[in-house]
């Protein structure tokens, strides 16, 4: 006999499939590289072209700091450059590149302040895939035969 279909199980499911619900930063990251293939760095010292997108600070003549997140290998202060710090706006952008992909750098000192504003971002990202993944689970699990759903009046 067929069995009511809870959230708890749908859950238990996922969780089999080894999907958490509420899965930390390294794991998404691990997920991200071996879903979509993109590359998040925010250790190494030197950027080279093997980056898509670059986000890096850097100290202008007269003293003041001057923010890049850019595709460019020069990038241009009109359009690429910040005058301060962008870390919500630079978190969409470096996640777009995540998921399309493409590799991503972060210079560290940057990544330091920008840490939590990125998994505050990649959290909400994931809450979307997470209940994706759930609607798809829960469908294969109702066309299993094994459950049903209640039936609403």
């Amino acid at each position: 006999m067929a069995e009511l279909l809870t959230d708890e199980i749908i859950i238990e499911k996922l969780e089999q499939d080894g999907f958490m619900e509420e899965p930390d930063g390294p794991w998404l990251l691990e997920y991200l590289y071996e879903e979509y293939g993109g590359n998040l760095d925010t250790t190494s010292d030197f950027v080279d072209d093997k980056w898509t997108l670059k986000i890096y600070s850097e100290c202008t003549y007269d003293g003041y700091d001057i923010f890049w997140c850019t595709y460019e290998s020069r990038p241009y202060v009109s359009q690429e450059g910040y005058y301060y710090e962008d870390y919500s706006e630079w978190s969409d952008k470096a996640l777009d590149e995540l998921t399309n992909g493409s590799n991503v750098w972060i210079e560290n000192h940057i990544w330091d302040d920008m840490e939590y504003d990125f998994n505050h971002r990649l959290e909400e990202w994931w809450q979307e895939v997470y209940e994706e993944l759930s609607d798809q689970k829960k469908e294969e699990l109702l066309d299993s035969g094994d459950y049903y759903e209640e039936k609403e009046d």
